[in-house]
């Protein structure tokens, strides 16, 4: 995990401001969050609404800097969750011995030893011993450890770093109590953060403004409210633009649903005529390869009584196929073409019959049905009788079940 480390000198801890140079900023940059404002916290107190002077290369923390001690180095992480605003500080004694937080690899996990970059080689010398003997504390139990092998910049910790997870922050850090050199690696638990009203630093802010005079402010805290009342007219600014933007957007929004909407109840055709005559004339969109034979072809039925078929089709192996169109059914509709095709399959010599004049027989038949609305009642007659349905939605959207 990245991090940046410096021994803070006098100047810095009697003025409460960090500094650093221009070999640093790029880290810094990675490790500070892009807003004009973020918080911090520092040794497990939260500091609102600090601010970088990137020119300066300066960052004023205040009376919380101030209190360390002479030759203390100051540790800073990024923040622990993606998309938080607050970076992680925390003081080192000099009288203790270095420490390194870390978050814990999917591959190191997997291979039970930690890793670390190149550019942080010189942290790890420092806290890792080339040489001599030392022990592993890892979740109160301990083991002897292995040197750590800084070419490969690898520490093997064995099947105890199973203890953790990945993702999980660890403390590697020296033991103060025990008796043998004991390196302790333990879970950090951050704490938890809680979002706040975009609002609220400027109403604090304000609040105290009003409440005491403004030579009681420091030189971080006046700058610190003037850049938030700049962030926040920019942000007002932009505010009102997106807005404006996003009725433009609802009023387009609502004519492409009043377009869709009129599509799905298929305004596109305005009776069944006119949805007959573009089946009709469109039936290579329906099926590939079939013709047409006759539209409105008359069917006798048992009692001598004749029913019209929509269209009488055959397919590119020579099957006959009777095409019954529905435009808006209901269940009568329904109905009457469900009986029709029962009446075609079953007078089916009849209408070879007719169409040759009794010369050829016919030895198989389909059904098929197109309509501009499907209902639950006209797919199961279709599975159930094996016919093909189309749903034509706008004259260019075709569902086929078959």
């Amino acid at each position: 995990m990245m991090e940046f480390r410096k021994t803070l000198t006098a100047n810095e801890i009697e003025k409460g401001v960090l500094r650093w140079d221009d070999t640093q900023d790029r880290l810094l940059r990675r490790i500070f969050p892009q807003t004009l404002m973020f918080d911090m916290l520092f040794e497990g107190k939260r500091l609102d609404q600090l601010s970088v002077e990137w020119e300066k290369r300066e960052l004023f923390i205040g009376e919380p800097l101030m209190k360390a001690l002479a030759g203390s180095e100051l540790a800073l992480f990024p923040p622990a969750d993606k998309g938080s605003p607050v970076v992680v500080g925390k003081l080192v004694d000099p009288s203790e011995k270095i420490m390194i937080r870390k978050r814990l690899s999917h591959n190191e996990h997997k291979n039970r030893a930690l890793k670390w970059y190149a550019r942080e080689d010189a942290l790890y010398r420092r806290l890792l011993p080339a040489t001599g003997t030392f022990f592993l504390e890892v979740a109160g139990r301990k083991q002897q450890g292995q040197a750590p092998n800084f070419d490969k910049r690898t520490l093997v910790i064995g099947e105890a770093l199973r203890t953790f997870s990945p993702g999980d922050n660890l403390l590697i850090r020296w033991s103060a109590d025990a008796e043998v050199p004991t390196l302790v690696l333990s879970r950090e638990e951050m704490p938890a953060t809680f979002a706040k009203d975009a609002m609220t630093s400027l109403r604090s802010l304000v609040a105290r403004l009003l409440s005491r005079p403004l030579n009681e402010f420091n030189e971080g805290e006046v700058k610190g409210l003037i850049v938030l009342l700049d962030e926040n007219k920019n942000l007002w600014e932009r505010l009102n633009r997106v807005s404006e933007e996003n009725d433009r957007l609802k009023e387009q929004i609502a004519t492409l649903e009043g377009v869709f909407e009129q599509f799905a109840r298929n305004s596109f055709f305005g009776c069944k005529k006119d949805f007959e005559e573009w089946v009709a004339t469109h039936l290579n969109l329906l099926e590939k390869g079939i013709r047409l034979i006759h539209r409105d072809f008359s069917i006798p039925d048992e009692k001598g009584r004749t029913s019209r078929l929509d269209l009488l089709c055959q397919d590119r192996r020579g099957v006959l196929v009777a095409v019954e169109i529905l435009f808006n059914p209901d269940q009568e509709a329904l109905d009457s073409v469900f009986r029709l095709l029962d009446l075609a399959s079953r007078n089916l010599e009849a209408v070879a019959g007719q169409l040759t004049e009794s010369r050829l027989h016919a030895s198989n038949f389909r059904g098929m049905i197109v309509t501009n609305r499907e209902r639950a009642e006209l797919v199961e007659y279709c599975l159930q009788k094996g016919y093909k349905l189309c749903v034509v939605n706008s004259g260019c959207v075709i569902d086929v079940l078959e």
